[in-house]
């Protein structure tokens, strides 16, 4: 539904499209930002950048079983992201928030075994994230231009979304 006005500038997807993320140079920021960029923007509608997407992302790995020689049998991977959409013109902030999502796996004798499974289950989180971070947005910019609609003939009302 939010995909099937994508010829009408002021359609939601229009929107999403126009969001542009700030770079950073760690891998699995960059995997978040490309998972991003998938879900905010999948039909690739080419249009301006209106709006800026800053992100924050936390990684936390700690382990939830013990065997019985001290040693984790299991770990819990967490990222955390805070973000905030801005306007771009005007750099008011038009979406903020903050999401966490957590996977485990198994902690085996292999480290490389370990360390690929360590890697598989952040790259997955980042997808559940960049689906959680795309929803609020689309439901903070829909409840933006309701408000606009509201109060267009509000001279003080300013609108946050182009």
């Amino acid at each position: 539904m939010i995909y099937k006005d994508q010829f009408d500038e002021n359609s939601i997807a229009h929107q999403l499209a126009s969001i542009r993320i700030k770079k950073d140079r760690k891998q699995l920021a960059q995997t978040l930002k490309n998972n991003l960029y998938d879900v905010l923007n999948p039909d690739y509608i080419k249009t301006e950048a209106k709006y800026f997407l800053e992100l924050n992302l936390e990684t936390s790995v700690a382990p939830t079983f013990t065997n019985i020689t001290g040693a984790s049998g299991r770990n819990k991977a967490t990222l955390t992201v805070s973000y905030v959409l801005k306007n771009i013109k005007t750099a008011q902030t038009i979406s903020e928030g903050r999401t966490d999502v957590y996977d485990s796996y198994d902690v085996t004798q292999n480290r490389y075994a370990t360390y690929t499974a360590d890697e598989y289950v952040k790259d997955n989180l980042t997808n559940v994230i960049a689906q959680k971070i795309r929803n609020s947005i689309v439901n903070d910019i829909s409840e933006e231009k309701r408000e606009c609609e509201e109060n267009k003939h509000d001279k003080n009302y300013k609108c946050l979304i182009e």
